[in-house]
């Protein structure tokens, strides 16, 4: 069973993105990855995650976490990106800025791979603390550590 950091590599870990929206917030996560080993199409991948609105990750977060998903074979295993806003981004409908967005791009074949993933990061949604942790973590080591423990919970 792989980890998140088998995913999630410290690379593709942005800790103070630039974006103002969850699209521009989008589009820094992506970005770097068209060099990725692991993208096979790169622009394949953009469109499929850009045309998704990005699904309100969970209910008991709604104004913390959001999360951009989707099955394709633009990419050949997990690929996963995590960007943190400071200041917060808007998203349409919604009245609460969101601090924390994850690219998540998975093979049709990975299918438990995909909902076990979904299922991890259900689990640091519901734990306050390893939220405030990834709002405050000073580093993207740290930030990688604490998805980490989080999906032991």
């Amino acid at each position: 069973m792989s980890t998140i950091s088998d995913s999630l590599l410290i690379r593709d870990i942005h800790s103070q993105l630039k974006a103002n929206d969850h699209r521009d917030a989008l589009e820094e996560l992506l970005s770097p990855l068209r060099n990725d080993s692991r993208v096979r199409d790169w622009a394949n991948l953009r469109g499929a995650l850009l045309a998704e609105f990005p699904n309100d990750c969970f209910a008991e977060s709604p104004s913390t976490l959001f999360l951009h998903h989707g099955r394709t074979e633009s990419v050949s295993s997990l690929v996963l990106a995590l960007g943190r806003s400071k200041q917060g981004l808007s998203l349409p409908g919604k009245k609460h800025r969101v601090h924390l967005v994850i690219a998540a791009a998975i093979p049709e074949a990975l299918n438990n791979e995909y909902l076990r993933i979904l299922g991890a990061f259900s689990r640091i949604c519901r734990e306050p603390s390893t939220l405030a942790g990834l709002l405050e973590a000073k580093s993207q080591s740290e930030i990688l550590t604490l998805l980490e423990k989080g999906c032991l919970q």
